[in-house]
């Protein structure tokens, strides 16, 4: 299960509800994120993890198919 939080979050779902679902990852877009919040707003957090507050692995595609 790997649910998409296109922009660091997955709707309607607290990071507790995906570690009780055993979500495995959360796929993320790199250009959404990146045209905001922007990557000085994810860099001042301490990077893409503490922005979202997620322990568990996270992919991430630019979304340029």
């Amino acid at each position: 299960f790997a649910p998409v939080g296109t922009q660091a979050t997955v709707k309607t779902l607290t990071n507790q509800n995906l570690y009780d679902l055993d979500a495995s990852l959360i796929l993320s877009n790199t250009y959404h994120l990146y045209l905001r919040p922007g990557d000085e707003i994810i860099r001042g957090f301490g990077g893409l993890h503490e922005f979202m507050n997620w322990r568990g692995p996270i992919l991430t595609d630019s979304g340029g198919f």
